[in-house]
Formats: C-alpha cells, structure tokens, sequence
C-alpha cells in the first residue's frame, strides 16, 4: 500500500478545491471554463484512489467490514444531502411551474435513493432543454459515485478471498471493459448514456485504484516528482480550456483529465510547487467544502435564473459564485462535520435513511399535486405549451431521426418520400429546425404539390460534415447522394440551427452541390434562442412589462442578427434564396413577436417553433417559399 494512503493528504484537498471552482464556474458561465465539467471526473479518480486503496489495505489487515464501510458512506454523504434536497424542495414549491414539480419529485425519488443518473439519462430527450433548470440534475454524479461505493466494495472483496495477487491485472481488466462501453456508446448513443451511466465512468475510479493499490512507495526524487506533478497539472489545465460541452465524452477523452489527476495523487505530495500550490490555506478551505459546495451550487444557480434573471451579469455571476462557496461552508460547518461521528446503530441507520427518503418523496409528491391542481393564475394557453406534446407535430422515428434512432431501421422512406410526376415536388431537409417546419409547410400545400422531409436531430446535410451521430450522417448522405440525384424535386429548403459548427464555404459548397439537381434552393434562417423556454418566460413575464422585449433580457439577437448577415453574404448565388426569419418575428425597433395573434407562443422551448408558430411564418412567404411567382 503506497504510503501517501496512511496519511491525510493537504495536496489532495487542494486537488478536490479546483476540482469543484471548476464546476461552479463552468455552471455560472461556461465561456470561461469550456472544460469546467472535468472538475467532475477528477473526484470520481480521486474517490477511486482513496477508497479502493483504503478498502485493500484494510482487506490485507483482516480489517475491512462492509458492513461499516457502508455506515460510514451513509454519515458521510446523507446529511449534506437531505439539508440540500429537504431546502431546494421547499423554494421549488414556490417556483417550479406545475410540470416541472411533477419533473422535480421524479427526480428528488431518483436521487434519495441514487438512481438519479440513469432516471436524467431517460430524461435526455433531444427537445428536452429543460433538463439544464432541473434543481436536482447535478446529484447524476453524486449517484455514479454511490453505484461505486455498493458495487466495487463486494468486487474487491471477491477478488482478495479468491485471487488476490492478480488483483492489477483484474482492475485493468475491468477498466479497459468500462472504457471501452464508454466509447461504444458515444459511438452509438450520441453521448447521453456513457456520460450519465456508472459502467461507462467505473474506469476513472479504477484508474485511481491502480495507483493506490499498485504503486507501494513513491520511489523518485524531488525532480521526477515535480516534473510529473507539474506535468499533470498542466494537463487538466490544456482540458479544462479546451474541452467543451460539444466534445465527445467520456470515453477515450475522459483519459487525458484522468491521467492528469494520477500523476498528482502520485506525486503531488513529493513534489516541492505542485504540493505547495495544492496545500495553500485557501485551497484547504474549499477543499473541505467541496461537497457541500457542490451540492448547493447548481439549485442556487438554477433558482436564480428561474426567478430573476435568465441572463447573469458580471456582478450576478460573482455573487451566485461567493454564495456558493458560503453555503457550502455553512453547509459543511454545521451538518457535515456535526454528522461525520454517528450514534446511531449500523441497523437502525440504515433503515432510518430509507425509511426517511420514502416519506420524505411521498409528502412531496401530494403536495406537489395539490400544488398543481390548485395553481389557476397562468394563462391557459400559455401555460399548455409549458408540456408540450411534439409527438403530434415531429415524426419522430419515422421522417425525423433522434439520436436513438436508426436510419435503416427508423427512417420510413415510403412515408417521408412522396414525389409524384406531374407535380410540384419539395423536400425539406435538414435538422431538428427543418422539422419543426414539416407539419405546417405540408397544411399549405396545394393539390399538386408534394412535400418530403429528410431530418435528423442535430446533424448537418453539409458536404464532408462529421457533426452528429453516424446515423443521422447515413440519412443525409443517402440524401445528397441518392434521393436528389434519382428524383427530381422543384425546390429544395434547407433549415440549419447548428450553423456554428460549419463554415460559410461548406455550406455554399452544398448548395452549389444541390443546385446541380433542383430548380431552387430556398434556405431558411436560423430562428432566435431564448435563454429559457419561451413559455416558462411568458409565464414569470411580471404584470404590465412587454413580451415582445424579451429578447433583450433573455434572448441571442445580436448573435443572429450577424449570423443572418454572414449567410446572406455567403450564400449570393443564383437560384439560391435566403430567407431570415429573424426579420419575419422581430422589427427593425427590435421588437420581437413571442405569440401568434391567437395568443400561442411562436416556441415550445427555447428555440423550436410551435406548430402554430410555424404557420404564422410560414404564411407571410408562403409564396417565396413554394417558388410560386
């Protein structure tokens, strides 16, 4: 057993205080932080290293309880826990819309009982951009580290009863079995499941058992130790600023944060400036109260912009950040380290903290119930579209491919392709804003005139393009290179969101492609983000102020309004016509229209139109649009 085990480790706290700054600061403006969710992956290493070597060395001194090992994970994490979700509960009450209780007690059951990781992988719908102002949504990691603690325990207890000198080689066994999951799964999953699952994270932990387990004593001299240590952190430094939210993740990139955090807990307390940067006051400080701070962190962080302001200021951003650093103080003060020591016996601790966490979910869930039968102030038909049913208006899994659907198996093509001779023949492609489209452009078609729709969530039909998953890559390939070139269609209309992750060339490029086999490409413009769904902001729109400023407080005009400018600029071709839809919903005294004139918001979310919001766009160019002149 190394010996860096045996004693309390200052380095170490300093590692989990950057580790949580790092999220908290990611949370509160990702734009400085890119890769601030690694802060994440460095506690799971760091729970790998010191739990799996603590419970080996026990095992190896006849030791090791299970029994106890799990009493005292109780102590450690629960009271934290219950005071964060017990105070978030209460302020829910207050500001959670009526869906987003019933949303917020699944997840409060998910996360008492720390399933709450794969309950949000079930939630991760491509529209669900909810998912991001769930008060809860943050405990996903804390349940991947409980599923370690239930599960590795027993393994390593098997492994030392039955074959213990190979004991290495199982752990790299297993590891390379989870890493690998990991990367399949991106692979296949579009993310969603490798980044929340346990299988699919276990070979952080492992890669941290390794070390404490493998390693018995740091054998290297001062320099090695500060060449390494420093090495390691210069490697979480390079991730962290250049990671972002749209890397593939975990899988083969979570290695590069993970390594870097070994080669600290290898060498970081022999290291003469690693161990003295990582062991400042300051850092000791936060590091004590990185779980507790991490725990308030992101209910306060969602509150405030669910209340006061979607959008944050600089001063915002600093006081939510100071907050959360007090809170988790305050936090860690007085319950963590007033419950580290329990009283109660292993039995009835147990037993308590279950029994605790069913009444606590029931009592939430009536009153959450009462609290929506009784909430009558909303405005109906606003308040419909904060539960919107896309079902009706996507054909999801069918014409429209999501990131769990197959092209050869989902896309129906006998549905979506629909060109006749003798008629006028469209086809819409593109992402999820091309889709949104579909059923109102196919209610203004006329007797000969037929409409097909090739789409897929998230994916670019551009030319040589690798962002999305390879399914929805297949459907537009199959697209560009087959459907256009064997069937003739009139007009082809293209809708983009994800206009950043290309360039202008690319994508004139495509249409210079397409024009050799249409009459026409008509490309609509990207529509405005809201910060939050534009009905949830409808709906907290204080008494009097106009919906049609919105945009100002919580809105990215500006950023599509110079989008708008660069695709007119790139895209001046002939029988190639642009079309904004920024200027068909905003004016030029940037006023912005959320509702259509029968009062339902132009957006089911933040950026997707309704039904009826597409139908009241699509009418002012209907014409345009279906090249009708």
């Amino acid at each position: 057993m190394s010996k860096n085990i045996l004693n309390f480790r200052w380095d170490i706290q300093g590692l989990r205080a950057i580790s949580v700054l790092f999220v908290v600061i990611f949370h509160i403006n990702p734009s400085i932080l890119p890769g601030g969710y690694l802060g994440v992956d460095i506690f799971f290493v760091i729970s790998g290293y010191l739990i799996l070597g603590f419970i080996w060395k026990e095992l190896g001194q006849n030791n090791f309880s299970l029994t106890e090992f799990y009493i005292k994970r109780i102590y450690r994490l629960a009271p934290a826990l219950f005071s964060m979700v017990f105070i978030t509960t209460i302020v829910g009450y207050f500001i959670l819309l009526p869906n987003e209780g019933m949303r917020y007690i699944h997840s409060l059951f998910s996360t008492l009982f720390y399933f709450s990781n794969f309950y949000f992988y079930s939630q991760a719908d491509y529209f669900n951009t909810a998912m991001e102002f769930e008060p809860l949504l943050h405990t996903w990691s804390l349940s991947v580290e409980e599923q370690f603690y239930m599960l590795f325990p027993i393994i390593l207890l098997l492994i030392y009863k039955i074959k213990k000198e190979n004991i290495l080689y199982i752990l790299l066994l297993l590891g390379f079995i989870s890493l690998i999951l990991s990367e399949l799964y991106i692979y296949y999953d579009y993310n969603a499941f490798a980044f929340f699952s346990s299988p699919t994270r276990f070979f952080q932990f492992i890669i941290g058992g390794l070390v404490s387990i493998g390693v018995q004593s740091n054998t290297l001299n001062r320099t090695w130790n500060d060449i390494l240590s420093l090495l390691g952190l210069s490697i979480i430094g390079i991730t962290v600023y250049l990671y972002t939210a749209h890397t593939p993740f975990p899988g083969i990139n979570a290695l590069w944060t993970s390594i870097g955090t070994v080669l600290i807990l290898y060498s970081g307390s022999k290291g003469r400036y690693t161990s003295i940067f990582l062991s400042n006051a300051l850092f000791r400080w936060i590091g004590n109260a990185s779980y507790s701070i991490y725990l308030w962190h992101w209910p306060l962080i969602v509150y405030y912009k669910l209340k006061v302001s979607p959008t944050l200021s600089i001063f915002e951003q600093i006081s939510l950040f100071l907050l959360s650093i007090l809170l988790g103080y305050l936090s860690w003060r007085y319950i963590e380290e007033k419950m580290r020591k329990g009283y109660l016996t292993q039995f009835n601790v147990f037993y308590l903290h279950v029994i605790v966490s069913i009444i606590f979910s029931i009592l939430a869930y009536y009153i959450f119930s009462i609290f929506q039968i009784q909430n009558t102030v909303y405005k109906e038909k606003v308040s419909d579209y904060i539960s919107y049913d896309r079902t009706k208006q996507f054909r999801s899994g069918i014409c429209f491919l999501t990131s769990t659907d197959t092209y050869e198996h989902s896309y129906n093509k006998d549905i979506c392709v629909v060109p006749e001779k003798e008629k006028r023949n469209y086809l819409l492609i593109g992402d999820s804003h091309a889709s949104h489209y579909y059923r109102a452009m196919a209610s203004l078609l006329k007797e000969n005139e037929t409409l097909t729709e090739v789409t897929a969530a998230g994916c670019l039909p551009i030319l040589n393009s690798d962002w999305g998953n390879k399914e929805c890559i297949k459907l537009h390939t199959w697209a560009r290179d087959e459907l256009i070139k064997k069937e003739h269609f009139d007009v082809i209309i293209i809708s983009l969101s994800n206009l950043h992750q290309t360039n202008n060339k690319a994508i004139k490029k495509t249409v210079e492609y397409i024009l050799q086999y249409t009459d026409k490409v008509i490309f609509l413009g990207r529509t405005m983000r809201y910060k939050q769904s534009l009905p949830r902001l409808l709906l907290n729109l204080p008494k009097g102020e106009d919906s049609t400023l919105l945009h100002q407080k919580a809105g990215d005009y500006e950023y599509t309004l110079n989008m708008d400018k660069t695709m007119k600029k790139a895209l001046d071709i002939e029988r190639m016509e642009y079309i904004s839809t920024l200027e068909l919903m905003c004016t030029k005294e940037k006023s912005c229209r959320t509702l259509t004139p029968e009062g339902i918001p132009m957006y089911f979310d933040k950026d997707h139109l309704t039904e009826n919001g597409a139908l009241y766009l699509l009418k002012q160019i209907e014409d345009r649009l279906f090249d009708r002149q």
